[in-house]
């Protein structure tokens, strides 16, 4: 296949299937100037090829602590728009903006995350997914996250962390974003769930990619009390990063999800957005929450994979060792 046969491939399946842009709905592509403008093109092209109407909407490259703002253009133009494609490459705006976050839970929007993605995780990789298989076994996942009071987080690496769950909600991030106030990414693949806050007690090491970081020569360690990083342990670029991050980012050191990746089509090749999704791979995530149905803002959310865990709802495993049991 050629790559503008991949383009094409992956464009059709977003727009015709999980999607479901119908005519003459209004979709609004938002990007900024890292964006791979191949993938807003031809994205662009299918929605009409189906009879809707596109918007690019660009806005700048975003500083780290600055990464989940919208410009209030985009913001507002948003809201005359039926779909919204978040194709932003330096930041996570079109999924963590608090604006997007209210569209969706008035059900005036339905949404797909391409966020802080490469042409490769477009068509390849994850993107070759089963993606009807893949949302069955999102369900299934959610269904047995819905009850859970509690969760354990292990992995060989030396991670040890207990948290506990309210009324948040369980969020699949499995392709389909159909119906209004739907929400999905792509490539997809993941179940999560935002921790009660300040819940969340133990050890996070850290030993696959980091979010605008990448990846550290050697696992880095992160002492967790009260929801909160309270230390960070290692050496080198990637935990220097953090130690700066929580010292000048306010609330970036706040436990804001927990993740399972269910795709099986994902690679282990660094980058976090492939990698996060991958089954059987579990990430964390700092910073901010609001997406998941909490109360906490920050200019970050920032997921952090752990290889190989074992997860336990209250006192049930439902991965083991990076295998998922469902």
């Amino acid at each position: 296949m050629t790559a503008t046969e991949g383009l094409s491939r992956t464009a059709a399946l977003i727009v015709r299937r999980l999607l479901a842009v119908r005519p003459r709905e209004q979709v609004a592509l938002v990007c900024d100037p890292a964006s791979e403008m191949g993938m807003v093109r031809a994205l662009a092209r299918e929605v009409e090829d189906v009879g809707g109407e596109f918007t690019i909407l660009q806005q700048p490259d975003r500083e780290l602590q600055n990464k989940n703002r919208l410009t209030p253009v985009i913001e507002r133009g948003l809201e005359a728009a039926d779909c919204l494609i978040g194709l932003t490459r330096s930041g996570g705006a079109p999924t963590y903006s608090a604006a997007v976050k209210q569209l969706l839970e008035d059900k005036r929007l339905r949404s797909i995350s391409m966020v802080m993605r490469s042409l490769d995780n477009f068509t390849s990789g994850g993107a070759l997914a089963d993606y009807d298989e893949l949302y069955r076994d999102g369900q299934a996942l959610a269904e047995l996250w819905r009850p859970a009071r509690s969760v354990h987080l292990t992995a060989p690496a030396g991670t040890d962390l207990r948290a506990s769950f309210g009324g948040q909600e369980v969020i699949i991030e499995c392709g389909f974003a159909t119906e209004p106030g739907l929400e999905a990414a792509f490539s997809d693949g993941e179940v999560s769930k935002m921790p009660a806050e300040g819940s969340a007690e133990g050890l996070l090491v850290i030993d696959g990619p980091i979010a605008h970081l990448g990846n550290s020569d050697s696992p880095v360690g992160l002492q967790v009390e009260a929801g909160r990083v309270v230390e960070v342990e290692g050496s080198g670029r990637v935990a220097d990063g953090l130690r700066e991050l929580f010292s000048t980012v306010e609330h970036a050191s706040n436990i804001a999800e927990i993740g399972i990746g269910l795709n099986g089509a994902c690679r282990r090749n660094g980058d976090f957005e492939e990698e996060k999704k991958a089954r059987g791979n579990v990430h964390v995530a700092i910073g901010d929450n609001v997406f998941y149905g909490g109360d906490v803002r920050c200019a970050v959310h920032m997921d952090m994979v752990i290889y190989r865990p074992t997860v336990s709802f209250d006192g049930r495993a439902v991965v083991d060792e990076g295998r998922v049991l469902i």
